[in-house]
């Protein structure tokens, strides 16, 4: 899939200066890692079989975004576009769920 950040700060935590990002160094390792993951990912149903991802839709006011656990508290929202080729997903932030 095809990574691009609605936020280009963001954009940041593929870099080596993540860190000023002020996430804390697990989250960015993790989210670091998933966004490595999710480029390789072909589709939709290779992020759903992966459970561990903890992948879901969201609903509610975040209908159409998708979320997954970067660790216990930490998700990254993005919304995907699978009618593009390769599809697209766009991130949209790290939100802390604790």
């Amino acid at each position: 899939m095809r990574l691009l950040f609605r936020n280009p700060r963001l954009a940041v935590i593929r870099t080596e200066q993540a860190q000023t990002l002020g996430f804390a160094a697990d989250v960015v390792a993790a989210c670091q890692k998933k966004l490595h993951f999710l480029e390789s990912v072909p589709d939709e149903l290779t992020l759903r079989g992966w459970k561990s991802l903890h992948y879901e839709k969201l609903v509610g006011d975040r209908e159409g975004q998708r979320s997954i656990r970067l660790n216990k508290y930490w998700r990254l929202i993005f919304v995907l576009d699978e009618a593009t080729t390769p599809p697209t997903i766009e991130i949209l932030e790290l939100e802390d769920y604790h």
